[in-house]
């Protein structure tokens, strides 16, 4: 099923510090510090990118690094790595307590150029996914308990044309077990271990474009990339058609550390609806009163459609009504205003008469000039 290369694991015990999680903002199992909680997912997150998107939702997930080099498109979400410093990073605002991650994906090409699908915890559990550029063969799967660097759990299943075409990379995580399946085979099964040597706190999601093969790295990083990145042969582009994501707890708000021992019977699991829940099932005017009509009984919607039927043919007497009295109201003003202009004209031909007879001429005072 798949083909372990002890080259490669050589190089990744190397490496094993550069590209590990090997930083939290806040550890919990440091134990001088109070750390939030967890939000988590609680519920099932099934997100598809594509080209009517402007950037990656700000309600789900937080671009920690190259926001103006991750494009959208009918491929999905593209990030491009252009040159030598360049990187794309993008982590998930929640969190997941055991559960499934599936992301459909086309790894860059490129020598040392690494295309990453990552769950990550604040205790430094990780479990990886990791597509090397110029490795059209075989593909690279890793996971670490608490961030210990010495461990070496990676190993190399064979899949072809990751760099041409869309593949589906999931990861299975469980309390009993850890699997990693690549389009829909199962290729590698992880038993349950104890803290540090098994995943089993909280993860956040990680999306990464990354050049292992930068010429700054250590030696060991650049062997286990499978070389140098030649940025003049770039760009190289990573594109994510799909993200699902399934919580293994569902109807839960968060998770906390309750001591700090990063044992998963630790954490403990605050119910209630997440906020990525309300989000998701966030509804409008119109489908909340669509759901509401639905809920109804028979006998209910026959009663509001009678009222609402009531209601109209109320609106149109009322309305005829108002029309008709309007209208005989506007029929007796233009009657009088008749009546006055007929009066008016009547009195005018009058006037008129009396003119042409001369009803209105002076006569004068006398037949001689008038004397002061």
């Amino acid at each position: 099923m798949f083909r372990f290369s002890f080259a490669a694991a050589a190089a990744a015990l190397l490496a094993a510090q550069a590209f590990a999680q090997t930083t939290s903002e806040c550890n919990p199992t440091w134990g001088n510090v109070t750390c939030p909680d967890n939000a988590a997912l609680g519920t099932t997150f099934d997100y598809p990118f594509n080209d009517t998107m402007a950037e990656m939702d700000p309600r789900f997930f937080n671009v920690t690094a190259g926001a103006s080099l991750i494009k959208f498109s009918q491929d999905g979400a593209e990030f491009t790595m252009v040159k030598h410093g360049d990187s794309v990073r993008v982590q998930s605002d929640f969190y997941i307590f055991y559960g499934r991650v599936e992301a459909i994906m086309q790894a860059a090409p490129g020598t040392g150029v690494i295309s990453s699908v990552n769950l990550l915890s604040d205790d430094l559990d990780e479990i990886d996914w990791e597509v090397m550029g110029q490795n059209t063969t075989n593909v690279f799967n890793n996971w670490y308990g608490k961030g210990n660097r010495t461990q070496n759990h990676g190993e190399e299943p064979v899949l072809a044309d990751s760099q041409t075409g869309f593949h589906n990379y999931t990861i299975i995580w469980t309390e009993q077990e850890l699997e990693f399946w690549l389009d829909g085979q199962q290729v590698r099964t992880v038993p349950a271990g104890e803290p540090g040597n098994y995943p089993q706190t909280p993860c956040y999601i990680n999306l990464s474009l990354w050049a292992g093969g930068d010429p700054d790295n250590e030696p060991g990083v650049i062997a286990w990339a499978g070389g140098e990145t030649d940025y003049d042969a770039g760009p190289y582009t990573m594109k994510i058609k799909s993200l699902k994501v399934v919580d293994g707890h569902t109807n839960s708000s968060s998770y906390h550390y309750s001591d700090t021992s990063g044992s998963h019977a630790s954490i403990q699991v605050n119910e209630g609806e997440s906020e990525v829940y309300k989000a998701l099932n966030k509804k409008s005017t119109k489908q909340k009163a669509e759901e509401k009509w639905t809920g109804l009984s028979q006998t209910a919607k026959i009663a509001i459609a009678a009222s609402v039927c009531g209601v109209l043919l109320l609106v149109c007497v009322i309305y005829t009504f108002v029309c008709i009295t309007q209208r005989k109201k506007g029929r007796l003003e233009r009657e009088a205003h008749d009546k006055e202009w007929a009066a008016h004209e009547s009195e005018l031909a009058a006037y008129r008469l009396k003119m042409a007879r001369g009803d209105f001429a002076v006569s004068h005072l006398g037949h001689g000039e008038a004397k002061f």
